[in-house]
């Protein structure tokens, strides 16, 4: 507390904290003017305040107190109206050490810096796929907040020169490091910036005001730019070296430990996402290559099962071209009822030897002109079953050993080799079903002429429902009838 003089405005008597706070004893202060315990500039500035206050009564926030040895202690200033006091007026002016108050909110601004740096880094990195963009993004969104100047992001490569790569850099202050040769190299300025420091330590480097850095060569720098604080975090792994976040702030001691533990975590984070990111590229390399092995794959089965209906089609000349113009239809079909392309090569991949079983059966019965007997029947009936057992073991990437088994299986469950019954039947040999229906009528046979495809279709139509699947059938005739399809014109030998 400071009694005031109300008309010479001299110090006429300060009590045993005053001289505790300024430094000063109560002999030096009396007779001296206020005015010696501040700042030029703001000594003005309290002057006219007092000045517009006729009754020195006023309270003031934000000042600051200089004291002996030249410190400046933020203080807040408040005053009494002026009494008489004897033959004089006095104001009684007190001054309130509010150190602890400015550091706690200092504290606080350096955190909520820090953690909207933060929210803002952690929400760009969750929209990047790629390393750099990934970075680039966080250097951006930590330096949105105007508290920092600039963020960048410094790889380690193990060259002979320890060159340290600048990975993203963004910010107002970005040419801090404009031209210059980094390194992490302890042989080198550099090396022993901050960032150098953090690299080779692999720990946190703090710069709490750039007035006091060692490195003369950066404290002009910062002066420069307007930095006057900085904190390096190291980050890395296996996957992605040795790398450093080093953030700059306009204000000194910007990086308290609150601050420091959350670019510590967002360096964490950073490191991660790095990471998930390259475990994504490996899992899209490794599923790209299985894609092109399953086409490799899939184009040799392909060529196989020409191969395998061209050697049958030579068996039997009679039905050469059925197998394909099968194919073909339940092609159509399944399209028209919105199969997908790699559901319909499957189909397609079937139809073109759903009759592979007939090897086993000797050409001569294949080719008899007179009806078949009922053992030479029966042994034609196993050709499913014996597809099956050729095709089984291939690598399909569809059941087609399946497929080709229940071509002849009807829904009433009257149909060989397995008799099954409704949805036990394979979608896909449902269509080969109506497909082979059609076509084998169509076309002509040893033992009789071509029936035509009006008698195949009413036949088809005919067995709707009990024996083959109905919108299967209701899609192959309206193929037929809406002229979307037809089956190609067969030459008779």
């Amino acid at each position: 507390m400071l009694a005031v003089d109300g008309v010479t405005r001299e110090l006429v008597d300060v009590n045993p904290a005053a001289e505790l706070l300024t430094g000063y004893s109560r002999e030096e202060l009396i007779g001296k003017h206020p005015r010696m315990l501040h700042s030029e500039e703001e000594s003005h500035y309290l002057t006219q305040a007092f000045t517009d206050a006729p009754d020195y009564t006023l309270t003031l926030s934000n000042c600051s107190l200089k004291t002996k040895d030249g410190r400046m202690v933020p203080i807040r200033i408040s005053s009494a109206p002026a009494a008489a006091a004897g033959d004089r007026s006095l104001a009684i002016i007190t001054f309130t050490d509010i150190t602890e108050i400015k550091e706690t909110e200092h504290k606080l601004s350096t955190q909520n810096w820090a953690l909207s740096a933060y929210a803002a880094a952690i929400s760009a990195q969750k929209q990047q796929t790629s390393p750099e963009a990934l970075l680039q993004s966080l250097c951006e969104a930590i330096t949105c907040e105007s508290a920092y100047l600039c963020a960048w992001v410094g790889i380690a490569e193990d060259d002979p020169a320890k060159t340290l790569r600048i990975a993203a850099c963004a910010g107002s202050a970005a040419s801090i490091i404009t031209g210059l040769n980094l390194s992490w190299s302890a042989d080198t300025l550099t090396g022993h910036s901050t960032m150098g420091a953090c690299i080779r330590a692999n720990q946190v480097q703090v710069m709490q005001d750039s007035e006091n850095y060692h490195l003369q060569e950066w404290r002009d720098r910062a002066r420069l730019c307007g930095i006057r604080s900085s904190v390096a975090v190291p980050f890395g792994g296996p996957d992605i070296g040795r790398c450093g976040l080093l953030v700059y702030a306009a204000h000194p001691e910007a990086f308290e430990k609150e601050a420091i533990d959350v670019f510590q975590h967002l360096a964490e984070q950073i490191g991660h996402g790095l990471r998930a990111i390259e475990q994504t590229r490996l899992l899209q390399a490794e599923h790209l290559r299985l894609e092109q092995t399953q086409v490799q794959l899939t184009e040799t089965l392909t060529a196989t099962v020409a191969a395998m209906s061209v050697t049958m089609e030579m068996r039997d000349p009679y039905t050469a071209g059925h197998e394909e113009r099968v194919s073909g239809l339940a092609y159509a079909i399944g399209k028209k009822m919105g199969w997908s392309e790699d559901r319909l090569l499957g189909l397609r991949l079937a139809s073109l030897v759903h009759d592979i079983g007939k090897i086993s059966i000797p050409s001569r019965i294949l080719n008899q002109v007179t009806p078949l007997t009922t053992a030479q029947r029966a042994l034609i009936q196993e050709h499913p079953e014996t597809a099956y057992q050729i095709l089984k073991d291939v690598p399909f990437h569809w059941p087609i050993a399946d497929m080709v088994r229940q071509h002849h299986e009807k829904l009433d469950g009257s149909g060989y080799p397995l008799g099954l019954k409704g949805d036990e039947i394979l979608p896909e040999s449902r269509v080969l079903a109506v497909a082979d229906i059609v076509e084998a009528m169509a076309s002509a046979r040893p033992f009789r002429p071509a029936l035509g495809l009006d008698a195949a279709l009413a036949e088809i139509e005919r067995l709707s429902g009990p024996q083959l699947d109905a919108e299967v059938v209701r899609v192959c005739v309206s193929l037929f009838r809406d002229h979307e399809f037809q089956l190609p014109i067969v030459e008779t030998v």
